[in-house]
């Protein structure tokens, strides 16, 4: 088989492994949300709403300039247009959830033009590569703005190179809306683009991206202000625990749950082959794309594994250089494709996220791991309200969900936006006396009626009036 072939035929596998893969796990995905995710899950209602009442315009505020919390509002704003468009719902249905599946797609797409010099087979298995790098096949599966940061990250990085080989208005345009689209995705776009230092050549032309990047000048100049204090309020967080360990975080979070061993190792080899080639300049690129926001990310006070994300599509520039130099490093892409998958179904080779707990607080947040296919056990309660009259829900003796489970709420505050986005929307108190015209959901064992089970925690819980 040429190397031509082979590097098409690997490329098809990993990207009909990606879509099979995720299909899959996004249809038996039944878990609660990690309460990171229901905040943003939030975000997109309001989206939802404003699209399926028809207010355009203030949805549109919404992104360019509304205070809606830590970050900017283009991912939820995407994700509640998308919501809108599979017609509304719980955001656990697997046509809500498709969406999961646009931005690595998007990002493929941008890494296979970074790569395209490398030739059209390297660069399609960069491509397919970047779909399972394990942080962002992971993060990607979740409603996390860092997913789709991967896209326009990319995006941005990619408009840089064709604004470097074609200098012109249009193209410099571009590149400011991606630029643009990046920060509005996350203000920490900027730690992943050090890369554009060595695209962008000074030329005229790139005069034109001012006006498209001014597009998240609003955002900016209305938000700075609650900005400064919450950065200023995270100085030296970690610090506490060891300045070693501050500045160990991210290297040794491309260990573990990064990239993992199988990527590093295959990356680094791409590097040694490549090194002395006409393709070094590609692992260059993928050096400060990965490296470079490393470094940059060190200096950043809060510790999140899942900030790494949009980094990780260095690497796979570093592949693509190693590819072209030695066709066969094609087939162990499909070693870490392996590695991906089988760490999204079973994790008794190794959790991904056994590093770095020593900074962390709360529950770890676990983003590759198999799907939670036991039921929360939600349904019964929409069908009782459904059936009856009753104008508030009570939860007596809810248990907390273990950080196994991966969620900041207990059970009893995951089922209020469930029953809201179930059209079943009513008040809900837990632990109160319940009164006269009450749903109440009794875990309690001296509670009567027939038991409701929650596979996800192992109970049941009794449905009854006062």
């Amino acid at each position: 088989m040429t190397p031509r072939r082979t590097a098409l035929l690997c490329a098809a596998l990993l990207f009909a492994t990606f879509l099979v893969s995720n299909l899959t796990w996004l249809d038996r995905d039944l878990g609660i949300r990690d309460g990171d995710e229901e905040g943003h899950v939030g975000a997109a209602e309001l989206f939802l709403q404003d699209l399926s009442e028809a207010q355009v315009g203030r949805a549109m505020h919404r992104v360019l300039v509304a205070d809606m919390g830590d970050y900017p509002s283009l991912y939820p704003a995407v994700v509640g247009t998308w919501w809108w468009g599979m017609g509304g719902g719980v955001p656990g249905r697997l046509p809500v959830r498709l969406i999961h599946l646009l931005a690595p797609l998007v990002a493929a797409g941008a890494v296979y033009s970074l790569a395209r010099s490398a030739g059209r087979g390297p660069a399609l298995v960069a491509a397919g590569t970047v779909l399972h790098l394990p942080m962002v096949a992971g993060v990607g599966r979740h409603f996390m703005p860092e997913g789709l940061l991967v896209a326009t990250v990319a995006l941005a990085i990619a408009a840089a190179q064709r604004h470097r080989d074609h200098p012109a208005p249009a193209s410099a345009a571009l590149f400011g809306l991606a630029l643009a689209l990046a920060f509005l995705t996350k203000q920490t776009a900027v730690l992943f683009l050090a890369p554009l230092l060595l695209l962008c050549r000074p030329h005229r032309s790139l005069f034109w991206a001012l006006p498209t990047a001014a597009l998240a000048l609003p955002w900016t100049l209305s938000n700075l202000g609650e900005q400064l204090p919450y950065l200023a309020g995270s100085a030296g967080l970690g610090t506490e625990r060891g300045l070693a360990a501050h500045l160990f975080f991210y290297p040794r979070s491309l260990w573990a749950p990064a990239l993992g061993p199988i990527w590093l190792g295959l990356v680094a080899g791409a590097a040694a082959a490549a090194w002395r080639t006409r393709h070094r300049r590609l692992v260059l690129l993928g050096i400060a794309w990965l490296g470079g926001s490393v470094l940059l990310l060190t200096l950043v006070p809060r510790k999140y594994d899942r900030m790494l994300a949009p980094a990780l599509p260095g690497a796979a520039l570093i592949l693509a250089a190693g590819v072209a130099s030695r066709p066969r490093l094609a087939w162990l892409s499909l070693l870490g494709a392996g590695w991906t998958t089988w760490l999204s179904w079973d994790t008794s080779l190794g959790a991904p996220s056994a590093a770095n707990t020593a900074l962390l607080t709360g529950c770890p947040q676990v983003w590759l791991r198999p799907p939670q296919e036991a039921d929360p056990g939600f349904g019964p309660i929409v069908d009782a309200l459904r059936a009856g009259e009753q104008q508030r829900v009570v939860v007596l003796q809810a248990p907390e969900i273990p950080c196994a489970i991966q969620t900041t709420f207990g059970w009893g505050a995951h089922l209020g936006p469930f029953l809201r986005r179930s059209g079943v929307d009513r008040d809900l108190a837990q632990d109160e006396l319940p009164q006269a015209g009450d749903l109440v959901v009794d875990f309690g064992p001296a509670a009567s009626g027939e038991a409701h089970p929650v596979p996800l925690l192992d109970t049941s819980y009794r449905i009854r009036t006062p």
